[in-house]
């Protein structure tokens, strides 16, 4: 029933982006040229539409990939999602031929509407992808907060438009792009918690800025190692994540134990329970790292395994 979902999704995304371009008005002048201007601005603004959509159809995507089958409820919400995102282009029409406060308006709350369902759908289908109560009710969480900065920057967009057009045109270019390269980040943010057990996971989401150092770093590193060829599979590439995340344990202990001394008390029982805390992390942590590289020899070896079975064959 899931694989017969998401195809008929694709179909109606793909029918949805079809009728945009072929949509666009194509004005003349009075003898008969090509209206150069209006057609790039018609241009412009279908390719605001087919980011917005293409970015729903990643998302949606990927969230499906994470279920078994689809519940009757998120299959309703997904019906309603692609009934309004059957209204974008002819919202995208009417911004084409009269860019103006009134039609900008309709286009933005349209988004939003889509927006809003969509997220709701990806919020569910995250939720029941996660076995674990802890994990599903930490991601639930933070997308929630996601959400409520999205759904909130959008409505400001809307009430911007109202006075700027044209910049309003330019934010809501920016804002698929920025949604579809936050869902990399997260895939691949994904990629290292799924070698990680639940404790673990839970002291990532604790320290998650302290590991990186800053939130611009994780975005950045994130996203600059989902570009790498083959980035899915090479437990490489995070093997230097976790060696910051044994440094900055490192820092923390040693911090904690130059205070101890000068403390006494609830204070020093506490800072020495901190202590056994970051330790007991520190060990957790380096039993990942030896999984890792082991994993990693492992996988240096399957050619050199394959190339003598083979020989062995002939």
């Amino acid at each position: 029933m899931k694989e017969r979902v998401v195809v008929f999704g694709d179909a109606i995304i793909a029918i949805i982006l079809t009728i945009i371009v072929l949509e666009l008005p194509i004005q003349t002048a009075t003898n008969g040229a090509v209206d150069m201007y209006s057609l790039l601005r018609a241009v412009g603004i279908y390719f605001i539409s087919f980011c917005f959509v293409a970015n729903l159809w990643f998302q949606t995507g990927y969230a499906f990939n994470k279920i078994e089958q689809v519940k009757n409820k998120d299959l309703v919400v997904y019906l309603l999602l692609l009934f309004f995102l059957s209204l974008v282009p002819s919202a995208t029409r009417l911004l084409i031929e009269d860019t103006t406060k009134q039609t900008l308006l309709i286009y933005g709350v349209l988004t939003l509407i889509v927006t809003l369902v969509m997220r709701r759908l990806i919020v569910a289908l995250t939720s029941q992808s996660l076995k674990d109560e802890e994990q599903r009710k930490r991601r639930v969480n933070e997308l929630n907060k996601q959400d409520m900065v999205s759904i909130g920057f959008r409505v400001i967009v809307l009430i911007f438009g109202l006075f700027y057009v044209r910049p309003a045109l330019i934010i809501y270019l920016i804002l698929p792009i920025m949604a579809f390269l936050q869902n990399i980040i997260d895939r691949e943010e994904d990629n290292l918690l799924a070698t990680l057990d639940d404790q673990q996971q839970a002291d990532y989401f604790q320290d998650r800025n302290q590991v990186w150092g800053n939130s611009v770093r994780r975005y950045s590193t994130l996203l600059r190692d989902s570009m790498k060829a083959n980035g899915d599979h090479d437990p490489e590439r995070w093997k230097q994540v976790m060696a910051d995340w044994e440094g900055h344990i490192n820092n923390e202990i040693n911090e904690r134990k130059e205070r101890l001394s000068s403390l006494d008390g609830n204070d020093k029982r506490r800072v020495e329970n901190e202590i056994d805390r970051l330790e007991k992390q520190k060990q957790r942590m380096a039993m990942q790292k030896a999984m890792t590289e082991r994993r990693l020899n492992q996988q240096k070896d399957m050619p050199n395994q394959r190339l003598e079975q083979q020989k062995e064959r002939k």
